[in-house]
C-alpha cells in the first residue's frame, strides 16, 4: 500500500511549528508597527489640540484688547521676566518678536492689559504674555505670545494685531471731527490710477490715506498708512505703513452749521478788502488779498496775490491753460467749482495758511494740477464735494473731501501724485475754526 498520498494530505492539513513561529513573529511586528503609528497619531492629535487651545487663548486676548477704550489699551506694568523684551529700556525686541524694528512698550496707570496670565487645561499649563506698543499717535500694536510645555519640550504661538484710535472700543467720535495727519482724507472712495504719496521731509510725517469707504489700486505706492471704513485692495509691499480696513468711520465731518459759519466768515473777510461785481478776468497782474468777486474769476498769464486771506468768488474760479498764479499767504475760495486747466499752476509760500477751497456740492468740486518740484500748493478742501488731481506734477499739500452721499471721493489720474509737507495738518490755519478741542488722552 502506497502511503505517500496520505503523508502529503496530513502535511496539507496543518502548519509546522516553524511556520507557526514565523507567523506569530510577523503578527507581533505588525502589531508593534500599528501601535507605534497609533501612538504617533494620538500624540500629533494631542499636540494639535493644545496648539488650537493656545490659538484660542491668543484670540481671546485680542478680543479683550479691542474691547478696551483708547486710554485703557495699554499694559499695566512691565514684567522683567517676560521674553522678547529689554526691561531696562522698555522695548519689544525686533529680533525676538519678529517685528521690523524695536518698538516701545506702552505702560500707563490706566492700562488694563496684564503682561502675564497663566491657565491650565488638561494638565497642560499655558503662560500668555501680552505686549502693547505705540506705533504712532493713532495706532497701537498688541502682541500675544502663548507658551506651554509637553513631554519636556517647550512650544510657542505668537501673533500680533494693530488697533487704531478709530476702532478701539469705547472711543466716542460723534461730533468730534478728525483731521488726521494724512495726505488724503475723504468721506468717499479714493482712487489712484496709479498714484504715489510721499512725505517731506521723510522723517516728519507719513503721507497716509484716511477714507470712510474703499481704496482699490494694486499699483499705488503709499508712504504711510491706509485706514479705510471699507475694503482696502493694495499691494502690501507698496504700502510702507499699516493697512486697516473696515475701521468704522475714520473721517468724521464737522457739523454743517459750523461749516456754514466758517463759510460766512470767509465771505465777510473777503468783502473787507477789494470788491468787484461781475465776472472778472485777471491777466499778468498783482492783486492784494482779501479780494471779493461777485461773479466768476478767471486767472491767466502770471498773476501774483500779495497779502493774506481769501480771494473769494461767488461763481467759478478757473486757472486758464498755462497760467501761473502765486500767493504769499492767500487762499482761493469759490461757492462754485474750481478748475485748473492744462499746464496751469498754483504756488504759495506759506503752507499752513494757504490753499484752495470749493463749497460746490459736486463730485468734482475741484479739478487740480500739481506744481513743479519744490513748490507748495497747501490744503485743497471740499467740505461738500470731491476733487480730482491730474497731471504729472506733485500736489505739495493735502487733499480733503467731505462731500456726503458718495460725493466726497478723491480721484488721482494721469500719473498725479501727492507730497505731504510737515505741519500742514492738523495745524493748518484754514480749518482751525472747524476743529473742536481735542479729546483728552490720558494714556499715550
Amino acid at each position: 500500500m502506497d502511503r505517500r498520498p496520505l503523508a502529503r494530505l496530513r502535511r496539507e492539513e496543518g502548519f509546522s511549528l516553524l511556520e507557526l513561529t514565523v507567523a506569530l513573529m510577523l503578527a507581533v511586528v505588525f502589531m508593534v508597527a500599528v501601535a507605534g503609528t497609533l501612538r504617533g497619531a494620538l500624540a500629533a492629535s494631542r499636540s494639535n489640540r493644545f496648539r488650537q487651545e493656545a490659538t484660542a487663548m491668543a484670540m481671546e486676548s485680542f478680543e479683550h484688547a479691542r474691547s478696551l477704550g483708547w486710554d485703557f489699551l495699554a499694559m499695566d506694568e512691565i514684567d522683567p521676566q517676560a521674553p522678547m523684551i529689554d526691561p531696562e529700556t522698555g522695548v519689544l525686541l525686533y529680533y525676538e518678536s519678529g517685528l521690523a524694528s524695536n518698538e516701545d512698550l506702552l505702560v500707563c496707570a490706566t492700562g488694563q492689559l496684564a503682561p502675564k496670565t497663566v491657565m491650565t487645561v488638561e494638565d497642560i499649563t499655558y503662560t500668555t504674555w501680552t505686549y502693547v506698543t505705540k506705533v504712532n499717535a493713532s495706532l497701537r500694536r498688541v502682541v500675544v505670545l502663548v507658551m506651554w510645555e509637553m513631554e519636556g519640550e517647550t512650544f510657542t504661538h505668537r501673533s500680533d494685531s494693530v488697533i487704531s484710535v478709530v476702532s478701539a472700543g469705547g472711543i466716542t467720535a460723534v461730533d468730534q471731527p478728525i483731521f488726521p495727519e494724512a495726505a488724503i482724507v475723504a468721506t468717499g472712495n479714493v482712487a489712484l490710477h496709479p498714484g504715489t504719496t510721499s512725505s517731506n521731509p521723510p522723517t516728519a510725517h507719513s503721507a497716509s490715506i484716511w477714507l470712510n469707504e474703499s481704496f482699490s489700486n494694486l499699483d499705488a505706492v503709499v508712504d504711510g498708512d491706509i485706514v479705510a471704513g471699507g475694503v482696502v485692495t493694495a499691494t502690501p509691499l507698496n504700502v510702507y505703513g499699516t493697512i486697516e480696513q473696515n475701521a468704522g468711520t475714520p473721517v468724521n465731518v464737522p457739523d454743517i452749521a459750523d461749516i456754514e459759519l466758517w463759510h460766512a466768515a470767509q465771505r465777510v473777510t473777503a468783502q473787507s478788502g477789494t470788491s468787484y461785481v461781475g465776472n472778472l478776468v485777471l491777466t499778468d497782474t498783482t492783486i492784494t488779498a482779501p479780494y471779493y468777486v461777485q461773479g466768476t474769476l478767471e486767472l491767466q498769464g502770471n498773476v501774483h496775490i500779495s497779502g493774506s486771506g481769501p480771494v473769494y468768488a461767488t461763481g467759478m474760479i478757473r486757472l486758464q491753460a498755462n497760467a501761473l498764479v502765486t500767493a504769499d499767504g492767500a487762499h482761493l475760495v469759490s461757492d462754485s467749482v474750481v478748475q485748473f486747466e492744462s499746464g496751469s499752476e498754483w504756488r504759495v509760500s506759506e503752507v499752513t495758511s494757504a490753499g484752495v477751497i470749493s463749497f460746490a456740492v459736486n463730485q468734482q468740486a475741484m479739478t487740480l494740477n500739481g506744481g513743479e518740484t519744490g513748490t507748495i500748493q497747501g490744503l485743497a478742501y471740499a467740505p461738500y464735494g470731491g476733487l480730482a488731481l491730474q497731471g504729472t506734477n506733485a500736489w505739495h499739500g493735502a487733499l480733503v473731501a467731505h462731500g456726503a452721499g458718495g460725493l466726497g471721493g478723491i480721484d488721482m489720474a494721469g500719473g498725479a501724485w501727492i507730497e505731504y509737507p510737515a505741519n500742514l495738518l492738523p495745524t493748518t490755519g484754514l480749518v482751525a475754526a472747524l476743529r473742536p478741542p481735542p479729546i483728552p488722552v490720558i494714556c499715550g
